[in-house]
Parts: structure tokens; sequence; C-alpha cells
């Protein structure tokens, strides 16, 4: 099961993801994000803090999604991944086309501007 909550700032989105990403929850996220690429930001950042599993074909929507980001010329951004998420997304390189970042670096950079 997952959940997604949104946090509107405007130019920057943040999607707080709690549990488990997987085949059969990534409808769910897919639907968010379309919903806030229609919105045009010019940040979407995911925060997945209480994110505590992502599957293969979730990590291949996630690609797709950072793909699709680029051609929007919108910046996805992924902060507060554990650890073993982020060993996960640097084995597979995703951290060379997503940026990742703290909570902390995330809002001194993107929110405090606002």
């Amino acid at each position: 099961m997952i959940t997604v909550d949104i946090d509107d700032f405007g130019t920057v989105v943040v999607l707080h993801f709690c549990g488990i990403l997987t085949r059969d929850t990534i409808k769910e996220v897919e639907d968010t994000w379309n919903d806030q690429l229609e919105k045009s930001p010019d940040v979407i950042a995911f925060d997945l803090k209480e994110l505590t599993q992502i599957d293969s074909i979730s990590i291949n929507h996630v690609f797709n999604m950072s793909r699709t980001a680029a051609e929007k010329n919108i910046k996805l951004i992924i902060f507060d991944a554990n650890e073993s998420l982020k060993k996960i997304f640097e084995v597979i390189k995703l951290d060379k086309v997503i940026t990742f970042m703290s909570w902390q670096k995330f809002e001194s950079e993107y929110l405090k501007r606002l």
C-alpha cells in the first residue's frame, strides 16, 4: 500500500510517499504525477522518507518520470531517501539523471526563495 500526499508551493510541488511502491501501487503514484505535470511547476520533488520499499518495475517508472520531467523542463528531485534506496539508485545510475539531496538542502535551495 502507498499513500501520496501533496504540498503545492506554486512553482514547487512536493509528493510525500508513504508505504511500499510496487507494480500494484504505481498507478496511484502515476495518476498523482500526471495531475501535477498538468500544472507545469518548475520543480517536482519526491519525499521518500517514509517509503519503505520499491520494486524494480517502480524504479523503471521513476526513471521514465525523470525523462518526462526533463522533456517538460521540470526539475525532478528526490530527497530523504533511506540508505538502501540510495544504494539502489546509485547502482542503476538513477542518481545521474535525478538530483538527490536532504530535506534541509531542498528546503534551503527551493522553498526559501518562494
